[in-house]
């Protein structure tokens, strides 16, 4: 249930720090009086979006200094009050960002568990202090307020550079991006947000206005298709196979004509010749199944870019898939064999 809404202030028109402030400082108030909306925030590196791989490198109080190549790269995130509470991170210690974290307030940083367990594995994270860039940078030092949990920002089949927040009273970006929680569906708080930006200004453009689930879904269109594309080629292999058992079922019926006669003759019952031509084909789908899910943990590891929260040997993936292609098989062997049992005896025996 959360909109997002890109803002990119103009450096023409909005130069300075106090106007970008103000500018999403109202922009923020005005959403949050909208009908259906729980909180709002802002950010300006939205996780899984094309801006989400702004990195900075990181300097820890205490820890020897690294050179440039060698100091750790960090996610630098710009973002308001309220901003997780809206997304919906869990704060797992401190406290959020306010409105008293401004430019003359002491610098103040909220990092992830990640880097809290990296760094201070042992102890409180709390009241630390990092700073940016590199070392000859000299940037101002900022305490570390809160911790909150991880979150993957470039991709969701990995979890790579760590997060850093900072607020945005603090360290002003012109380009933020609006994140609202709605109490039911945010489909309808598209264009009531856009309203609000052209109502302070109506030259502001708006961009990329989508649901954080249009977001996850852009993100992975790559995969997605991929997957669509593995789909396809293996709905057409198993038709292609099923129809495959199915013609060598009937040929090999049709070869043993005269044999099933002779037992038929012999008093072999309906449920005997279905036994026996089910059964021949149920040991080679149990064979190829075998073959196949040998290969498949082999070669499955080379996909692993395309899965996301399962491991490339599930085992309910692999039993999924091999009661499925028995099932298939047995379909296709049993419409021959149904056929079997409807030899006539002494048609059969005369068969050549």
């Amino acid at each position: 249930n959360v909109m997002t809404m890109e803002v990119p202030l103009p450096r023409a028109r909005y130069p300075e720090r106090n106007k970008q402030i103000t500018f999403f400082q109202e922009l923020i108030a005005r959403v949050s009086n909208l009908p259906g909306v729980e909180s709002v925030g802002a950010i300006s590196n939205l996780p899984l979006s094309n801006n989400s791989r702004w990195g900075r490198s990181l300097t820890v109080e205490g820890r020897p200094v690294l050179s440039v190549g060698e100091a750790p790269m960090i996610n630098h995130c710009v973002i308001t009050p309220n901003y997780f509470q809206a997304i919906g991170i869990p704060l797992l210690a401190g406290r959020d960002f306010t409105d008293a974290d401004g430019s003359g307030a002491p610098g103040v940083t909220i990092i992830d568990e990640r880097l809290a367990q990296e760094y201070w594995p042992n102890e409180t994270a709390l009241g630390k202090r990092i700073r940016f860039g590199p070392p000859e940078s000299n940037e101002p030092w900022q305490t570390i307020v809160g911790v909150v949990s991880a979150v993957r920002h470039e991709s969701l089949d990995r979890m790579t550079r760590k997060g850093v927040y900072v607020p945005h009273r603090q360290i002003t970006q012109r380009d933020m991006v609006i994140v609202a929680r709605a109490t039911a569906s945010p489909a309808s708080l598209a264009a009531a947000m856009r309203k609000q930006v052209l109502e302070m200004d109506s030259q502001q453009a708006v961009t990329d206005v989508m649901s954080m689930d249009e977001v996850v879904l852009r993100s992975v269109w790559q995969p997605r298709f991929y997957t669509t594309l593995f789909s396809v080629f293996a709905a057409v292999a198993l038709i292609l196979g099923s129809v495959g058992i199915y013609g060598v079922m009937s040929y090999s019926i049709t070869q043993r004509t005269h044999e099933l006669g002779i037992r038929m003759a012999l008093g072999a019952q309906t449920s005997d010749v279905l036994k026996l031509v089910i059964g021949r084909g149920l040991i080679l789908t149990l064979i190829g199944v075998g073959i196949g899910l040998g290969g498949a943990l082999a070669l499955t590891r080379l996909m692993t870019s395309l899965l996301f929260g399962v491991s490339a040997t599930d085992p309910l993936t692999y039993a999924g898939v091999a009661v499925l292609l028995t099932a298939v098989s047995l379909a296709a062997c049993y419409i021959p064999a149904r056929r079997a049992t409807k030899i006539d005896p002494m048609i059969a025996l005369r068969y050549e």
